[in-house]
């Protein structure tokens, strides 16, 4: 369930009711509710352009009633079966017999993980419930209202997300300031040596073999080379230091010696700057060999998340 949330937040509402005499319109009193509303509407969003005719075949009612029911954290694991008697053991198929229940658990399960989301990124005081619901209602019924502009939406999603990934980058930086034997390194990077290593330190132009796990500041595993590739092959992954890394691991390898693990501590600015929204990241580096420039790449690598 990690990153539902990030994963639908850029979602843009489009208008669909323009033949109204009067557009339709709620009354939004301030920023919170503005957000809270729009949060609610792409949630909903995430639902109706499923791209399956299924949807035209769940009962609305039913969707909405369930996401009220469980946007205060109830878990709703019971909801999974339901939901597999609905679509089928592969999602591909619909079954009417069980359309109510159905409908009821889609629902429980997306105000869930909305909860979840938003409690575990630290923004339970900036939702405003009541309007996430009004949103969540109008955006499953496709009611267009003059608010939902997409460049609103970007904007205001843009600035909720920067900023709770610098609230939550600020704190993962100060708790682990306070790891024993961590060391500040250029920039603000921390670096906490689990397994020294014995051979060489690469310099700032060597390629290096690594293994890596990549998490962000709240903790959730991002990407692992560890996991392999599509047929199982797990290899360690050959890296540009000069040029081919985010500048952390620029500044943070060369004070590594091979062998070793660690674990770094970026902050946004070193990771992948304002085009990641600002989000500080923690890596996990088991450091294989390094080499001279070339050794091991042929050209530039970029160290990107999948």
């Amino acid at each position: 369930m990690k990153y539902a949330l990030y994963s639908s937040l850029f979602v843009l509402i489009l208008s669909a009711c323009n033949n109204q005499e009067k557009p339709y319109s709620v009354a939004l009193k301030n920023h919170k509710d503005s957000l809270s509303y729009i949060i609610g509407a792409i949630n909903a969003k995430t639902i109706v352009d499923s791209r399956t005719e299924a949807f035209n075949k769940l009962d609305k009612d039913l969707v909405l009633k369930g996401f009220k029911q469980n946007l205060n954290g109830t878990p709703a694991q019971e909801c999974l079966n339901t939901l597999q008697l609905l679509f089928g053991p592969t999602y591909q198929d619909f079954n009417p017999t069980y359309v109510k229940e159905g409908s009821l658990c889609m629902g429980k399960m997306t105000g869930y993980a909305f909860y979840y989301d938003i409690r575990k990124i630290g923004a339970l005081d900036k939702i405003n419930f009541s309007m996430v619901k009004k949103g969540f209602e109008d955006g499953l019924l496709k009611r267009d209202t003059m608010f939902l502009k997409d460049n609103t939406m970007r904007f205001m999603m843009t600035d909720f997300i920067t900023n709770m990934n610098v609230i939550n980058g600020n704190k993962m930086m100060a708790k682990a300031k306070k790891i024993q034997g961590i060391a500040i390194l250029e920039g603000g990077i921390l670096m906490e040596t689990i397994q020294q290593g014995t051979g060489r330190q690469p310099s700032a132009t060597d390629d290096v073999k690594v293994h890596y796990i990549l998490t962000s500041a709240l903790g959730d595993t991002i990407q692992s080379s560890y996991q392999g590739d599509r047929k199982g092959n797990v290899e360690p992954i050959p890296l540009a230091l000069n040029g081919g890394v985010i500048p952390g691991w620029s500044i943070a390898i060369p004070n590594m010696k091979v062998g070793g693990k660690y674990r770094i501590f970026i902050p946004w600015n070193l990771a992948y700057g304002e085009q990641q929204n600002k989000e500080s990241l923690c890596f996990f580096i088991e450091l294989i060999a390094a080499g001279a420039q070339g050794s091991f790449t042929s050209n530039a690598q970029n160290l990107h998340r999948q």
